[in-house]
Order: structure tokens, then C-alpha cells, then sequence
């Protein structure tokens, strides 16, 4: 049997199993380190939470960033040890009419077998949260919410509550552990109506009514308005403050601008 060719000890596709155990080490020692980076930067990278929806979507970010690092990974991993490892080095005096084709190697089956069978069960996975993400999300719907219709012009937001006496505003008040649901258009272009916090975003379409599904916030606090839709010079400071306030605070805030509680106005309060 012929020497291996020139190179680095263990280089030689011979050394296969040797190979394929060194990949694997260096994938699976950088998977865990890459995972704990994320998990670690989510609180910084995701917004504050003040409702479930936005609280399922920020877990949701995390399980499918945990998922794709390995599988990234992997691939990125093998492709470069590959080309490291496996690299031809000419020897001194060498051309390139000199090189040689390396060995051909042949599919094992149970890889192949391996590989479908993982990225089926993401996939299967990945719909199946999509599905229970979409159920909890319709199910919880209130029959009762309470209606905010939200304009948008260039370069600011108006609130509108039609059923409370039309109160109006350019802060958007909220009263906690009550459903809402937002109707949202535009006076003039394309915006783009988001609470982070509340895991709201809808485009508010000129001459248009667009409404979102019901959510409920679930936390007091200052949050903020954004529009996620570039509409002009202004378009970055198109932002308004969002407060999310007790049941009774909302009654006063209401009855100070005019207006009237509803019938269901301390509804889950």
C-alpha cells in the first residue's frame, strides 16, 4: 500500500472517523458557547414585555435562534475543517498540472438518513409552535375589547376611543388587564403602527381601516409608539409615549379629557 501524501499528521481521508470526531468537538464546543452568548444578550437585544403576545413572541426569538445556531454551525464548521484540513499542498518544484483528484467518497446511508430525519423534526416542530403560538393567540380573544383607533400622518400618532366618548390623544393610555384592540389608518402614506411591548405591529394603510388582534397588557409602565415603515424626513421621531396604567387611573385619565366610561370599562382590571 502507498504512502499517504505530504501533510499535517491525521490529514490523510483514511483517517475518517478521526476526522469526523474532531468536527463534531469543535461544532459542539462552539454551539454551547454561541448558545449561552444569545441566550445571555436576549434581555438586552428584546424589548420589555406587557403582554403575553409579546412575551411568546420574545420566547419565541429564543428557541428559534438556540435551534439555528447548531445547525449553522455545522455546516460552517465541516466546510471550513475542510478546507484547512483537507486543502492539496504541492510539493517544492510542483505545478499545477501535478495535482490529483482526490479519492471519490462514497454516501453513508445513515448520514443521510440522520440529516433528513433532524431537519424534518425542526420543521415539524417549528409549524407546530406556529400553530400553538396562533390558537393561544385567537382563543384568548375578548368578545368585549376595548376599541383604540389609532391615525397615523406624518409625523405623529392620534388616538381615538369611540367608546368612551371619543376621547382623543397623542399619548396612547392604557388601562392594565383589559383587552384592546387597535383599528389603525393613515391621513396621508404608509406607516407602520408597533408596540413593542405589547407585541403589536400593523401597517396603517391611507384611507384604510386595518384591525389587530385583541391583547391584553398585563404590566404598568412607560412604554413607546414606533412606525416600522419609512415615510419621510421625519420618519425616525415618529414615536409617542405609551402608558399602561391601573383601572382607576384610567377612569380619572378618561373622565380628564372629556369622557365617559363604558359599560365594561373594569372588565379583567
Amino acid at each position: 500500500m502507498s504512502a499517504p501524501p505530504d501533510g499535517p499528521v491525521g490529514s490523510h481521508p483514511a483517517d475518517r472517523p478521526g476526522h469526523v470526531r474532531r468536527a463534531l468537538t469543535v461544532w459542539l464546543v462552539l454551539s454551547v458557547i454561541f448558545i449561552v452568548i444569545a441566550v445571555a444578550l436576549s434581555a438586552a437585544v428584546n424589548p420589555t414585555t406587557a403582554s403575553s403576545v409579546a412575551g411568546f413572541a420574545t420566547l419565541t426569538n429564543m428557541i428559534f435562534t438556540v435551534l439555528a445556531i447548531p445547525v449553522a454551525l455545522f455546516v460552517w464548521v465541516f466546510v471550513f475543517y475542510s478546507l484547512v484540513v483537507f486543502r492539496e499542498r504541492r510539493a517544492a518544484g510542483a505545478s499545477v498540472a501535478d495535482l490529483e483528484d482526490g479519492p471519490p467518497l462514497q454516501a453513508s446511508v445513515g448520514v443521510q438518513v440522520a440529516w433528513l430525519g433532524i431537519t424534518a423534526a425542526l420543521a415539524v416542530f417549528l409549524i407546530g409552535w406556529g400553530m400553538f403560538g396562533f390558537f393561544t393567540e385567537t382563543t384568548g380573544a375578548s368578545s368585549r375589547p376595548l376599541v383604540v383607533e389609532v391615525t397615523g400622518q406624518q409625523w405623529l400618532w392620534t388616538y381615538r376611543y369611540p367608546s368612551l366618548g371619543g376621547v382623543q390623544s397623542t399619548t396612547l393610555e392604557l388601562p392594565v388587564g383589559r383587552p384592546v384592540s387597535f383599528r389603525v389608518t393613515s391621513d396621508d402614506v404608509l406607516h407602520g403602527f408597533a408596540v413593542d411591548a405589547l407585541g403589536v405591529l400593523i401597517d396603517a394603510n391611507p384611507g384604510q381601516w386595518s384591525t389587530t388582534p385583541t391583547v391584553t397588557p398585563d404590566k404598568t409602565g412607560d412604554f413607546e409608539t414606533r412606525c416600522v415603515e419609512l415615510c419621510g424626513l421625519y420618519h425616525t421621531y415618529m414615536w409617542s409615549p405609551v402608558k399602561v396604567v391601573s383601572a382607576s387611573d384610567f377612569a380619572s385619565w378618561v373622565s380628564a379629557n372629556g369622557g365617559h366610561m363604558d359599560a365594561t370599562a373594569t372588565a379583567g382590571a
